[in-house]
């Protein structure tokens, strides 16, 4: 049997090597199908490495004119899909590398001076995740601004609230539609932390000790808008915490779109009725030509389940990785591309959902009236009478008890059936039992009640206004 023609050695890095990988071993190791979308940042970051080499003396003026060049151009090839990728050289970086040496020759080869993959993919991929993370905030602010208009719009829309998923107390749904938004908020909050600790340039740490060449890191910073350098090699390039810490805080907002997609496919429901969705997120059965099927909002919540997935993934990737560089850090980026493409796509369609919402408002009252849904605000009046709480409800859940006996609510009862239990009542109860009215007590920060809600939502919608762009 005659032996197989062996493989030449990879170009970029196969001096030290007789024989190149085989076919299969080649695919194995390619991280070129995830990692080719950070070309945007591999020929940024490349385009400043070359400046810091100029500025070092480590090319002269003509090779950095050329590789400025080069690299611009396989820039527009790229953009437009007119360059040819070599699954051959492993990854992005490499394709970049070797399409600019057979565009201007030579002075392609000092490119990589001062420089390791190692340190070169983890500021691409941070400066991926910064990009994204203002890009995911922009849509946060998006979708916060349309629940906060929808609360201002129905800031005194009496609503049941729920615990248990049981009905509990009357709210507003202005009131409801804000706790969603301070859901959000919170979100924003967490990314604008983790980008501010992404922000530290790993460029200048070479493979793994550090460089020799007088580059100017903090120039180099600056330029790529880094707002320091990392302060130790090892960590620098074996540092994955900001893609966990950046997966954990996708997968805080997965959680909070899945439970507020969970309340929108409830509410929707024939049982509820409480709200409609547009058609155009809703599709049809192929059996039951009655159905109107709420098909992308459960794609919303099943698709959460990817970012909580990808945290727990990338997790187990490092944690048994010994300092510094490791190759099975290339499987990071997987993780942290799809949690991106489920944050973007779910709150472009999230945001757009919200505004079509329909109410129905006669369905939300009528829900009001059942359940003896003040009953609190019967214990709250007591104890305003005089009566210790623990009497209060003692009291209350006697009345309550009575009044399901008699098939009725307790605002139904008559003023003699109450004072049955407690001689503290008086006629001024009803203003505490009728839902409509007792809304209007929770006027403390933070409670239901309309005033409340609509200097609540008025106070969010100018700081979202008044938000920086990232």
């Amino acid at each position: 049997m005659k032996n197989k023609k062996k493989k030449a050695p990879n170009p970029m890095w196969g001096g030290r090597f007789d024989f190149g990988s085989n076919n299969v071993a080649k695919k194995y190791t390619s991280s070129l199908d995830k990692d080719k979308r950070l070309f945007k940042q591999d020929i940024k970051s490349s385009l400043a490495h070359a400046l810091a080499l100029r500025e070092a003396n480590l090319i002269n003026r003509k090779e950095y004119s050329q590789i400025i060049k080069g690299l611009n151009k396989i820039l527009k090839e790229i953009e437009n899909n007119k360059f040819h990728w070599e699954e051959e050289l492993e990854d992005i970086h490499m394709n970049i590398e070797f399409a600019l040496e057979k565009k201007i020759g030579r002075a392609a080869q000092k490119l990589h001076t001062g420089r390791s993959r190692n340190d070169q993919v983890v500021t691409d991929l941070k400066l991926y995740l910064i990009e994204s993370i203002n890009e995911i905030n922009s849509l946060i602010t998006k979708t916060q601004k349309s629940l906060v208009n929808k609360a201002l719009k129905f800031h005194n829309q009496l609503m049941p609230g729920f615990t248990h998923l049981q009905l509990a107390q009357p709210i507003t749904f202005g009131h409801h539609l804000l706790a969603w938004h301070e859901m959000l908020e919170r979100d924003y909050g967490r990314l604008i932390d983790s980008k501010n600790r992404i922000s530290t340039l790993p460029l200048g740490s070479g493979a793994l000790s550090g460089i020799r060449y007088n580059l100017n890191r903090n120039k180099l910073a600056k330029r790529l808008r880094f707002k320091e350098v990392t302060k130790n090699s090892i960590d620098a390039v074996s540092d994955r915490d900001f893609a966990i810490e950046f997966l954990s805080c996708a997968c805080m907002l997965g959680l909070h779109l899945s439970r507020m997609s969970e309340e929108i496919i409830i509410w929707s429901s024939t049982q509820f009725g409480y709200i409609e969705i547009p058609e155009e997120f809703c599709t049809g059965s192929s059996i039951m030509p009655q159905k109107k099927n709420p098909d992308v909002v459960e794609l919303l919540r099943g698709g959460s389940s990817k970012t909580i997935a990808n945290l727990i993934g990338i997790v187990s990737l490092l944690k048994n990785q010994p300092l510094a560089y490791n190759r099975d850090m290339q499987e990071d980026k997987g993780f942290v591309f799809e949690s991106i493409d489920y944050c973007v796509s779910s709150l472009e369609i999230f945001s757009s959902l919200v505004e079509g919402l329909k109410i129905n408002r006669k369905r939300m009252e009528e829900d009001c009236n059942l359940g003896q849904i003040t009953a609190t605000e019967l214990a709250d009046y007591l104890v305003l009478k005089g009566v210790p709480f623990r009497q209060a409800h003692s009291v209350v859940g006697k009345i309550v008890m009575y009044a399901d006996k008699t098939k009725l609510q307790i605002f139904d009862l008559s003023l003699e059936e109450l004072r049955k239990f407690s001689k503290k009542i008086e006629k001024d109860v009803f203003s505490f039992l009728l839902p409509s009215e007792s809304i209007k007590s929770r006027n403390l920060v933070g409670g239901t009640a309309p005033k409340q809600v609509l200097k609540q939502a008025t106070k969010a919608m100018k700081m979202l206004k008044n938000r920086k762009k990232s």
